[in-house]
């Protein structure tokens, strides 16, 4: 770029980071967390004038000053990202943006995954969704339809995922349970995968599948572009976005009819992200049911109640919330490394 110089930093220094917050704020774009790489362009004057930024597989926090436009800063700044990305092995990257960026980024060669009002989720490298979709599509060969599903993280797996698995099973001729692969979970995604195939073993017409990337995570959904960015308003952006994924993606390619979800009475995003989805599954072909939650104790079994007593060293408790191949993996090697990762963090 004449007059440009571009270049990748892993950490930005703090005349850096206040320049870039600058260009963002200006942009009506905030920075948020800490990324792996930022890439920013500068003039002759080592003023920043463009910047973009890489978080784990997700370009996030592109921004250009207004008065340079024209001069490709966006997709140069991208693409410093991109080769900073391929020599780490990094080759499938995903972006969020507004509607009105997608064509920018296609340009760049990214393929639209799922779009709503608000946001779009995009991707480019390999492997990408049509290699995931014909692997999905080889399942329902495999396995016919037409099928149910319901998308769980398991972090870890409890009764209360099991009741619910058994419940939806009942009324589905095929359920799938898909694990959400985003590894931003204190137990490893391999290991939830695990546990949920051996606690399900059992139940002859449940199949377990990962969610490989195409589960929209509210660990990774980013907010900076959103003008809203009340809790409800992302709640609500990241269900749309995720419902219109599954529609598109896990319904047509496994003969999904029907998505089940539990109900939610202690998380109020969770609630939210459960009624999104009913508002708009539907519509899309695949109808919501919810299945109410198991109970011990008088407490509905969850995930976080569970975390919350390995953390307090409460062991005794847990044989009440827990199904056994989860009590087992708990005092193995792996599972007492995530048990001190718990308590660590109290």
């Amino acid at each position: 770029m004449f007059g440009f110089n571009c270049r990748v930093t892993r950490k930005l220094c703090g005349y850096e980071r206040r320049a870039v917050e600058g260009l963002l704020e200006r942009s009506g774009l905030v920075f948020e967390g800490s990324p792996d790489y930022t890439a920013v362009a500068e003039d002759c004057d080592e003023n920043i004038v463009a910047t973009a930024s890489l978080s784990g597989s997700v370009i996030k926090m592109v921004a250009a000053d207004p008065r340079w436009q024209e001069a490709g800063l966006s997709g140069a700044v991208i693409s410093a990202l991109m080769r900073a990305a391929r020599e780490d092995g990094l080759y499938h990257l995903f972006v969020y943006t507004k509607p009105e960026m997608a064509e920018r980024f296609a340009g760049l060669g990214f393929r639209e995954l799922a779009a709503s009002s608000r946001s779009v989720l995009m991707e480019c490298g390999a492997p990408g969704v049509e290699d995931y979709r014909r692997s999905l599509e080889a399942l329902r060969r495999e396995n016919g339809a037409p099928a149910a599903a319901a998308v769980m993280n398991c972090n870890p797996f409890t009764l209360g995922h099991r009741y619910l698995i058994e419940e939806a099973a009942k009324r589905s001729p095929l359920f799938y349970v898909i694990v959400v692969e985003e590894d931003a979970s204190v137990f490893p995604f391999a290991d939830r995968l695990e546990l949920v195939r051996g606690g399900t073993a059992d139940i002859a017409n449940v199949r377990v599948i990962s969610s490989s990337h195409y589960a929209v995570s509210a660990a990774t959904f980013p907010t900076y572009f959103l003008k809203d960015r009340g809790e409800s308003s992302v709640a609500r952006a990241q269900a749309e976005l995720d419902a219109r994924l599954f529609a598109s993606l896990f319904a047509p390619s496994l003969g999904l009819e029907r998505r089940f979800v539990g109900t939610e009475p202690l998380s109020f995003v969770t609630a939210l992200y459960n009624s999104v989805l009913k508002e708009t599954l539907p519509g899309l072909g695949c109808e919501v049911t919810e299945i109410s939650r198991a109970a011990s104790g008088g407490e509905v079994i969850s995930a976080s109640r569970v975390r919350a007593m390995i953390a307090a060293g409460e062991e005794a408790g847990l044989a009440a919330l827990l199904p056994a191949v989860t009590l087992e993996y708990l005092k193995t090697p792996r599972g007492a490394a995530v048990a001190a990762k718990l308590r660590d963090a109290r």
